[in-house]
């Protein structure tokens, strides 16, 4: 005959319990008192021990009291022991909501020593509130002078690593730095009921499902609280989305439309068609994919499109300005085998004279954006090979790119120390043989950086 109980001790091997110290004594415990509460006088003669009822009997109200006590404690340990469901997600087990340090796991470090039991707690409830697992403690250090032990857990090098400060006479968090990673249909209720509004608001597939959470934190002395920020992406079929999300509030939301959506006009297809002329000489070609970007952090909406095999068109609408970009993505760089390939690769890239750039680019930059490159100063960008960039006459070079003659302006600033005259630049990407495969406008607001 099956037994009862195989069906829950089953389901404490399986995820998220597979790695909480449920032990055999823990689970001898429970049968013992599901055991308990099924046996009846009938069954078996005597419930008590008769040492310790005077005559046989008992008080019938403190037989009731007492089986009550009882029954609650069960129903706690099947609990502990079970999913709680919430709308079809899956929830964390009640144990660790309400003990959290029974999933904490130490390593054999000697350092663990220095850990008591409020800053277990903490440790605890830290990971389990800002990540959403448990990470193994690796280390725990005192701190010689501020008096704060420092704690460490998981793989500097992996996904998955936390720093903590903590204070080592109350245990309370000072300090922390968290990241890591977790699978989409462990993300929490809280965000997964966002998921639907948030894509149809866009007019994306709102049926998109969780695939990957990746979630990091950050908290500096003095501060309340941590500032905790996840990113999700969701896929279904071909469909693609991303979600971002500081703290509990959405501050991105991007997603692939249908083709027909509302938000591609005849126009924007129009304009984006003829960008794609321009840069290839190839026109009329279909539209493959759409996807819409709002960010709300940046105050910036973007539409993507995709043409043919491997043209995109990207138009970015923001506080900072515009951007309109169109793009050859398919591979021109050579394969290259050997360190003595890519080298010669690079100094091939950097030896592609400006006014050859200049001649494969210039038409194209007239027909896209109705602009005379002979007005605008050539920058190579030092720090990406095969960018450069064109810019009105009388602009400073912004930090990292070199002027046509290969040196670095002895007035370079970063972008956000842009003079107010920098309203609009021009950047393209070259191959070695000077085919250009990119191009954007920039037009930033005064004042505004990039």
């Amino acid at each position: 005959m099956k037994h009862p109980n195989d069906d829950w001790e089953k389901e404490i091997q399986k995820e998220p319990f597979a790695e909480s110290p449920f032990t055999e004594k823990h689970k001898q415990h429970v049968l013992r008192q599901v055991s308990w509460s099924q046996t009846t006088p009938k069954q078996t003669g005597e419930l008590h021990p008769p040492g310790r009822i005077p005559n046989g009997r008992m008080n019938p109200r403190k037989r009731r009291l007492r089986t009550g006590s009882v029954m609650g404690g069960i129903v706690v340990a099947a609990l502990a022991g079970a999913f709680i469901l919430w709308n079809g997600q899956i929830v964390e087990p009640v144990v660790e909501r309400f003990y959290p340090t029974a999933s904490l796991q130490l390593s054999d470090d000697p350092s663990m020593s220095l850990l008591t039991d409020k800053m277990k707690r903490t440790v605890a409830i830290t990971m389990r509130d800002y990540l959403g697992k448990q990470l193994q403690v690796t280390l725990a250090k005192k701190g010689p002078i501020t008096g704060w032990v420092y704690v460490e857990a998981g793989q500097e090098l992996e996904t998955d690593y936390a720093q903590m400060w903590l204070d080592g006479e109350t245990g309370a968090l000072v300090e922390l730095n968290l990241r890591g990673e977790i699978p989409g249909d462990r993300l929490e209720h809280r965000f997964v009921r966002q998921i639907p509004g948030l894509l149809a608001d866009i007019g994306s597939d709102s049926t998109m499902k969780p695939v990957r959470v990746l979630r990091s934190a950050i908290m500096k002395k003095g501060e309340e609280m941590p500032i905790m920020n996840t990113s999700l992406t969701l896929q279904k079929d071909e469909s693609y989305g991303e979600i971002r999300w500081r703290q509990d509030q959405a501050i991105y939301v991007s997603g692939d439309l249908t083709l027909d959506t509302a938000r591609v006009t005849a126009e924007i297809l129009e304009t984006a068609q003829e960008a794609i002329k321009g840069l290839s000489g190839e026109s009329k070609l279909p539209l493959r994919g759409v996807n819409y970007t709002r960010d709300d952090d940046l105050s910036e909406e973007s539409i993507n499109l995709t043409f043919g095999d491997h043209y995109f068109v990207r138009s970015i609408q923001g506080k900072a300005g515009t951007h309109y970009m169109v793009m050859d993505y398919k591979g021109y760089t050579p394969e290259l085998k050997s360190m003595e390939d890519h080298e010669n690769y690079v100094e091939e890239l950097l030896g592609v004279e400006e006014e050859i750039i200049r001649q494969h680019a210039a038409p194209m930059v007239k027909q896209i954006f109705n602009i005379d490159l002979n007005d605008y100063t050539f920058y190579r960008d030092s720090s990406n090979l095969g960018m450069a960039s064109f810019r009105p006459e009388g602009n400073e070079d912004p930090e990292g790119t070199t002027d046509s003659g290969g040196t670095t302006d002895s007035k370079s600033t970063t972008d956000s120390e842009e003079p107010s005259g920098t309203k609009d630049e021009i950047q393209i990407r070259y191959t070695q043989d000077a085919r250009i495969t990119m191009i954007e406008r920039i037009q930033r607001e005064e004042n505004g950086s990039q």
